[in-house]
């Protein structure tokens, strides 16, 4: 479990935590004020943006599905305005993917960089991983340039990976690896 201040700018203090199946009214609440914005890239906000989606995809985390480790949100009181997952984890390769969002409310203020970076921190201490990727389509510039100033380096393109509503994209695959692992900060 994961509940930590997080270093942004932010003009108040955001707190990192640990989401669970009790936060899916919170989850909905935040997937359905940021929509539009959210599901340009992403494709859970569209069925978490009412409570019992929000639960469901809540619970494919506290339940493990698919090498889900966790998912934790970041906090401004109890508002979640945008956070970081880990997810396909394999133990017996020492392998995550790690993944983000951010609302538009606190977008430029550090918000993604900072759960990315604690989450990481996590993954290296608590997982033991190796190898952390990261993957985005090839059309969301804005996640590249992140995991990019965060250290991670690309690996190459997928061609027509990705479905998201039907439409087909490339996606770039960058990774952490050994000790890049841990000179993130």
């Amino acid at each position: 479990m994961i509940d930590q201040p997080l270093a942004t700018r932010a003009p108040r203090q955001l707190r990192l935590r640990t989401l669970t199946p009790d936060d899916a009214d919170a989850v909905a609440r935040h997937a359905a004020a940021d929509l539009e914005r959210l599901r340009v890239h992403l494709r859970w906000p569209e069925p978490a943006s009412v409570p019992a989606g929000a639960r469901e995809w809540l619970e494919l985390y506290a339940r493990g599905d698919d090498g889900r480790v966790l998912v934790a949100g970041a906090l401004d009181g109890e508002e979640i305005v945008g956070g970081a997952l880990l997810l396909h984890y394999d133990p017996e390769f020492g392998s995550i993917e790690l993944g983000c969002w951010v609302g538009s409310s606190v977008e430029g203020l550090g918000v993604a960089r900072a759960a990315c970076t604690a989450l990481i921190a996590y993954a290296r201490a608590q997982l033991a991983v190796e190898r952390i990727e990261w993957r985005c389509t090839t059309v969301n510039e804005r996640s590249r340039a992140l995991a990019e100033r965060l250290g991670f380096r690309l690996e190459g393109t997928l061609r027509s990976d990705f479905v998201m509503r039907g439409e087909r994209y490339d996606s770039h695959v960058l990774s952490l690896v050994g000790a890049e692992i841990d000179a993130v900060s």
